[in-house]
This record gives C-alpha cells, structure tokens and sequence, in this order.
C-alpha cells in the first residue's frame, strides 16, 4: 500500500475512534446533564481530539497554533455540507436513514482533504511527500 492510502486509512481509523471516543462521552454526560449541553461538550473534545489524532497519527506532523486554529474550519465545513445533504435529500423524498450514507461517502473524503490542507498546507503536500517509515514534520 502506497503512502497516500496508508495515511487516508489511518484518517479512517482515527475518525472511527474519535466518534466512539465523542459517542461514548456524550453518553456518560446526558447521565448529569441535559442532552444539548452534552452534545457542545462531546462536539468540542472531538474538535481537540481530532486535531490531536490527525497531527500525531494520521498526517504525523508537529502541532502549531496557525494550524490548531485553523482546523475547527474542517469541522464548521464538514458540518454544513452534511447539513446541506441531509435536507437536500430528505427534501427529495429520500429517507433520513438512507441520507446517512451520502452524506458519509461525500463528508469523509471531503474532511481527509481538507484536513490535509489546514495541516499540511498546500505547499508542503506539493513539495515533500510523506516518507514510508518515519513522520513528516512540518513546522507552521
């Protein structure tokens, strides 16, 4: 496998976990507070813990404040399309349940890009490709 399929599977892997992670915290806080609150609560932590994940695991890079701040933009754009989606279809008839998976299959390529982008930077996934055995470490 290819570096570049190597890295969007460990993209895929580190959502799996960040979701059950987010899931599970949702869970054990609707037990002392009112399901909104828990939801901003889990919604917030699976913003840090993505960004952890996806510095660390997936694209292997050194963490910075230009990029920490930018990457909750994924999670805003990642929101809205699935948002768009949902009632664009729900709308043309189809049922929510059905909507689920489109929205997946356009979010999750969608977030590996554009994660890629705010972490890496254009440049950088121009001009030096990940090498196979060890991180890339790009300072912003």
């Amino acid at each position: 496998m290819n570096a570049a399929r190597r890295r969007f599977a460990r993209f895929v892997a580190g959502g799996a976990t960040n979701t059950a992670v987010t899931h599970g915290l949702f869970v054990v806080l609707t037990w002392s507070m009112p399901a909104p609150v828990a939801y901003s609560v889990a919604y917030a932590t699976g913003i840090v813990l993505g960004y952890v994940i996806n510095t660390v695991f997936v694209f292997r890079i050194r963490a910075s404040l230009r990029s920490a701040l930018r990457f909750p933009v994924v999670y805003l754009v990642a929101y809205l399309v699935g948002l768009g989606l949902v009632v664009l279809l729900t709308g043309a008839g189809l049922a929510p349940w059905l909507a689920m998976p489109v929205v997946l299959a356009v979010n999750v390529p969608l977030t590996y890009v554009l994660t890629r982008h705010v972490l890496r930077g254009a440049r950088a996934e121009r001009a030096r490709p990940e090498p196979a055995g060890r991180p890339l470490r790009v300072a912003r």
